[in-house]
């Protein structure tokens, strides 16, 4: 069961968007089409979807396009982006502005609806530090990686994040203004206790108490300032790689 979810398929080929569009509806889905990137961004303002499945390269308006104006409209838009050519430079463009995936065509369905499954039902990253560089050097690092990111400057910004948007994991500075970065993670807790949190720091003595408690109450490492974006990555990819063997 895929309790109805909406999908707009976008492509200028005609064949391959009657055949998704078919295929998707056998498969339970609510589909809806554009031919190209100008009326997928007219379709996404009559109404948000689930997951935009959108081709790269098109006439008038390329995908990644498309995907800016979309995410204008709904910056949590979910939108996989496919393409049967080597467009590089578009396809690093759209990886570091948030696209969930980029596919390559031809595309086995059985991976397609993995995949729109996944887009759909994913918990963001949630990266907290009054530092904006820090910032946004993250999201562009996990974006990278195909992971849906938020970012708060402030405890109480995350906090209120926390409360609209169930979050898989956040990476919490320890020194925040107003709510410092303990307090920030124990109300995380309270509102997601399943959330995995990685405090960050670069007081490595100064914040030793609020370390020690943040790791009492389940926070399951630190992160030295300065530290390798990489890093983060690496974390996410091995915490992601334990939760499927889970499941």
């Amino acid at each position: 069961m895929t309790d109805q979810l909406a999908i707009l398929v976008v492509d200028d080929n005609e064949d391959l968007l009657e055949t998704f569009s078919l295929i998707l509806k056998r498969r339970g889905f609510h589909v809806e089409t554009a031919g190209n990137g100008a009326t997928a961004v007219n379709r996404y303002k009559e109404h948000a979807f689930d997951v935009t499945l959108m081709d790269i390269v098109m006439p008038e308006m390329n995908g990644v396009e498309a995907f800016r104006k979309i995410k204008e409209m709904d910056p949590e838009a979910s939108v996989i982006l496919m393409t049967a050519y080597s467009e590089e430079e578009l396809i690093e463009i759209a990886k570091k502005e948030g696209a969930r995936k980029v596919i390559n065509k031809p595309i086995r369905i059985d991976q397609l609806i993995d995949m729109i499954k996944e887009a759909a039902t994913e918990e963001p990253i949630l990266i907290v530090d009054d530092d904006t560089d820090i910032c946004e050097t993250l999201t562009r690092v996990l974006r990278l990686e195909g992971h849906h990111v938020l970012t708060a400057n402030s405890g109480e910004e995350a906090v209120s994040i926390a409360r609209e948007r169930a979050c898989k994991m956040a990476f919490v500075d320890v020194k925040l203004p107003n709510i410092d970065g303990l307090e920030t993670f124990l109300r995380l807790k309270e509102i997601n206790p399943g959330i995995i949190t990685v405090m960050m720091t670069g007081f490595r003595n100064e914040v030793k108490d609020a370390l020690d408690k943040a790791q009492e109450a389940s926070a399951i490492t630190c992160l030295y300032k300065p530290f390798d974006p990489s890093r983060a990555a690496d974390l996410v990819r091995r915490i992601s790689h334990k939760r499927k063997k889970t499941v």
